[in-house]
């Protein structure tokens, strides 16, 4: 599913033109990680923003979900076989967000000391 296209500005204030572009999600009910993968690729060569949205708590299943975002990059190739350099390929592949939903959670470390919420990302992964 997609929007019409939308006018608005980029962070330097030029124009922008935009497309949002919601794909069915990984671990949909009626489709195999294959079919998650293939969407996810054409989603990633389409973008210049991924935008992943999870409910509740950084556990096992999520990670799970994530590795297959991971390897979405292993469907993509380059021409130029000289660029195995990550800071080369990082340019070919969108801005991932993610958005963690219903979350709430202590942020505190094993002494019960506050904790920033990267440090709990950080440790979480």
């Amino acid at each position: 599913m997609w929007s019409t296209p939308m006018r608005g500005q980029g962070l330097d204030a030029s124009p922008l033109t935009y497309l949002v572009v919601d794909t069915e999600g990984i671990a949909g009910l009626d489709a195999d990680q294959s079919h998650d993968l293939r969407i996810l690729t054409m989603a990633t060569l389409v973008s210049s923003l991924l935008i992943y949205n999870s409910v509740g708590a950084i556990d096992e299943s999520v990670i799970e979900q994530l590795g297959i975002l991971a390897a979405t990059a292993k469907n993509i190739q380059l021409r130029d076989e000289g660029m195995a350099d990550t800071d080369d390929l990082a340019k070919y592949f969108p801005a991932l967000l993610w958005v963690l939903r219903d979350f709430s959670l202590q942020l505190t470390d094993s002494d019960g000391d506050p904790i920033s919420s990267k440090e709990y990302m950080e440790k979480a992964l």
